[in-house]
C-alpha cells in the first residue's frame, strides 16, 4: 500500500525520463522476487501509462487495487550523486505534496492478505491503515515525512510488527543518539526494527531484545540505487510472513535489495519499459 510514480532519474552520468517508479512497485517488485503473492493498493493520476499496469500484471502482480484518479500522477524527481547522496528535488515542489493528498491511497480498503506493507506516506495516514490491519504491518518512512512530523512516525512506529527506516531517518526521528542506540530506542517501541544502511547492508534489532546484529549487502556492480530500500521492505516482509527469523529474513532481503541496484529503475526486478528517453546528464 502506498504510492505508484513517474520518475526522471540522475545517476552515473545519465537522464533517464518516464520511468515506472514510487516506493509501493518497488516494494511489490521485492516481495515478488522473494517469492511473495502480491497485490498493490495505489492510486494514479489520468497521465500513468496503461501499459505499465499491464506489465506489473504480467509478473503476476495483482492491479486490481491501483485506482485511477483525476490530474496527473506524482512525479519524482531523483539525483543520486558520486558521493552516495540521493537529492530529492520533488520534496520541494507544491504539485508533489498536493498530488500526495490528491492520490492517497484508500486505507481502508486493504486486502486480505497475511502481510501488510506500508510504503512511505504521509504519518497519520499510515497510522490508521495500522490500526485497521488485521495482519501484521512493516511500515517504512521517507525523510519528508520524518521532517515534517517525526512526532507521528513516533505514533505509527508503536502499531508495528516492523519498522524499516532507512539510516538518515533514523536521524531525523532520534537527532542526537548513536545509529545503533537510535535502533535499539525504536526496537523498544514494540516492532522489530530494520535499519537500512545503503550499500553497507543492514543492521537488525528484535523487539526489546536490545541486541544490534549486522547483516552486510552482497557486493555487486551498482549502476542505479532507485528503488532498493523499497525492495528491501518488500522481501523483509515476505521473509517475515514465511517465519523467517528477523536476521534470516533480512539477509534475503539484502540480497534482493542488491540485485535491484544493477539496473535502471526497476529493469533488474523484472519491469522493463521504453526508455528512449535516456540521455546524458548535462
Amino acid at each position: 500500500m502506498g504510492y505508484l510514480s513517474i520518475d526522471t532519474i540522475s545517476t552515473a552520468g545519465q537522464v533517464l525520463r518516464e520511468v515506472p517508479g514510487g516506493a509501493a512497485l518497488y516494494a511489490a517488485l521485492g516481495a515478488r522476487a522473494a517469492g511473495g503473492k502480491v497485490c498493490i493498493t495505489a492510486c494514479v493520476g489520468e497521465d500513468y501509462p496503461a501499459a505499465w499496469r499491464d506489465r506489473m500484471a504480467a509478473l503476476d502482480i495483482d492491479v486490481s487495487g491501483i485506482r485511477l484518479k483525476g490530474g496527473p500522477t506524482r512525479r519524482a524527481r531523483l539525483a543520486h550523486l558520486p558521493d552516495g547522496v540521493r537529492l530529492s528535488a520533488h520534496h520541494d515542489e507544491m504539485d508533489w505534496w498536493e498530488r500526495t493528498d490528491s492520490l492517497a491511497p484508500d486505507v481502508d480498503a486493504a486486502p486480505d492478505v497475511d502481510y501488510l506493507i506500508l510504503a512511505p506516506m504521509p504519518p497519520g495516514m499510515a497510522f490508521r491503515a495500522a490500526r485497521a490491519a488485521t495482519c501484521p504491518v512493516i511500515a517504512d518512512t521517507s525523510a519528508a515525512f520524518a521532517r515534517r512530523d517525526p512526532g507521528a512516525v513516533m505514533s505509527l512506529v508503536t502499531q508495528l510488527a516492523c519498522f524499516a527506516p532507512s539510516l538518515e531517518e533514523s536521524r531525523i526521528l532520534l537527532p542526537g543518539l548513536p545509529d545503533n542506540s537510535a535502533l535499539r530506542y525504536l526496537a523498544a517501541s514494540g516492532p522489530d526494527v530494520v535499519q537500512k544502511r545503503g550499500a553497507a547492508g543492514m543492521a537488525v534489532c528484535a523487539s526489546e531484545q536490545g541486541l544490534v546484529r549486522l547483516v552486510r549487502a552482497p557486493a555487486v556492480a551498482e549502476v542505479d540505487p532507485t528503488g532498493a530500500g523499497d525492495a528491501t521492505v518488500g522481501a523483509l516482509a515476505v521473509g517475515l510472513a514465511n517465519g523467517l527469523s528477523l536476521r534470516r529474513a533480512a539477509e534475503q532481503a539484502a540480497e534482493i535489495g542488491a540485485r535491484t541496484v544493477t539496473d535502471h529503475g526497476p529493469a533488474a526486478l523484472g519491469l522493463t519499459w521504453h526508455r528512449a528517453s535516456c540521455g546524458s546528464a548535462s
